[in-house]
């Protein structure tokens, strides 16, 4: 698991904005070491191309990425718009990490600033004689960055926004999540038992409403023991809570491990896919669970996130509840739900598909696949879900 600060990096650089000023901050220094690579050229040295040559280059380049900027964020939104509403509303939160989208946007817009820059810094004769050789060079390179820009965006552009792209993109992020849940079940902490927690533990109340989204828990860990006490989070992550509910209890320094709580327990509208396996797989059965509904009556579609959802289960070995080392040991946590988690995602396609022949044979192979998994909940509840079907 990366420490709370590269998560935080992590997370803080998939925004969109983030990368269209990091890139626009590029184009200014772009000018600027043009401007500095200027001084070393010797005078008396002609440069071989003229003003008016780097001008229309620089009037071509801020022409053109205004309306390709334009037509790219339109592009984009309508493909967050499709996937809302044919695949998903939750599956639109997988675009909004587009990085891919982000960086080709990025490059576009930076490249508009840095040919509108140019041209007003030419119109003050910053650039001027041996300089235009500099700053010529250096437009080129943006002519070079802006062509791989393109190449990339229209390959992208091929599959985004489509059920395959999305699902796959889903799925990935799902395994991920799984993956870090089946290494630590309680993300390094003990695992709760709340008939364990002292009585005297002091109960800190949620401030807000929301899906508890992410848990820094190196930072409580840190936090608890420069004030020498414990903290017990009596909600995992992915659970809603209303404001007021018991978010933790703790024994410290309460207003220290008060901070430190409702700081690095994120409280927010939505949930998200990074330490939260079961949003991934709900995305997928949601997307299966439309296919069904009679308007859109796509049985293939719903078979497809049955062997994804079988799959991203199936691909990560051993028992998700059992003991792992407590490297965060004034910490308590929740251990994952496997087996509510389970019945939650294949449910709806099951109940759905029921009366469906194409999607009999299919179930089956699938909840016998799970039933032989070597973690108890999943292994339970997908036997009791075979029953229900032969029932």
């Amino acid at each position: 698991m990366l420490p709370s600060l590269l998560r935080k990096l992590h997370e803080f650089s998939r925004r969109l904005v983030v990368r269209v000023v990091l890139i626009a901050l590029l184009a200014f220094l772009a000018l600027g070491l043009a401007k500095l690579g200027a001084r070393l050229i010797p005078d008396g040295i002609d440069p071989f191309v003229g003003g008016d040559a780097v001008d229309n280059i620089l009037s071509v380049i801020a022409n053109s990425m205004l309306t390709v900027t334009t037509f790219s964020l339109t592009v984009m939104a309508a493909a967050h718009r499709m996937v809302s509403t044919s695949w998903t509303p939750r599956a639109h939160q997988m675009l909004l990490q587009d990085t891919t989208t982000h960086t080709v946007l990025a490059t576009f817009v930076g490249a508009y600033l840095y040919a509108l820059s140019a041209i007003i810094l030419r119109d003050l004769d910053i650039f001027a004689g041996p300089g235009l050789i500099v700053l010529f060079g250096m437009t080129l390179l943006v002519v070079g960055l802006i062509v791989v820009a393109i190449i990339r965006w229209i390959s992208h552009l091929e599959m985004l926004g489509s059920l395959i792209n999305t699902a796959q993109r889903i799925e990935d992020s799902t395994l991920a999540a799984l993956r870090l849940r089946a290494e630590a079940p309680c993300l390094g902490a003990h695992p709760l038992d709340p008939d364990t927690v002292p009585e005297s533990a002091v109960p800190l109340h949620a401030p807000e409403s929301g899906y508890v989204q992410t848990i820094y828990q190196d930072r409580l860990q840190a936090a608890a023991e420069e004030a020498e006490g414990r903290i017990w989070l009596m909600h995992p992550v992915g659970t809603h809570i209303h404001r007021g509910d018991v978010l933790a209890r703790f024994d410290g320094d309460a207003e220290a491990l008060e901070q430190a709580i409702t700081t690095n327990v994120v409280i927010g509208s939505l949930r998200n896919f990074d330490q939260d396996p079961g949003f991934g797989l709900t995305c997928l059965s949601e997307i299966g669970v439309r296919a069904l509904s009679p308007g859109v009556n796509d049985p293939g579609t719903a078979l497809d996130m049955l062997h994804r959802i079988a799959r991203v289960l199936l691909a990560v070995d051993g028992s998700f509840t059992a003991p792992e080392e407590a490297r965060h040991d004034r910490l308590w946590l929740p251990p994952l739900d496997t087996a509510g988690m389970t019945r939650e995602i294949l449910a709806p396609i099951l109940s759905d598909g029921a009366d469906r022949r194409e999607l009999t044979q299919p179930i089956e192979k699938a909840l016998t696949a799970l039933a032989r998994h070597e973690d108890p909940g999943i292994a339970r509840v997908a036997r009791d879900l075979q029953s229900d079907q032969g029932s």
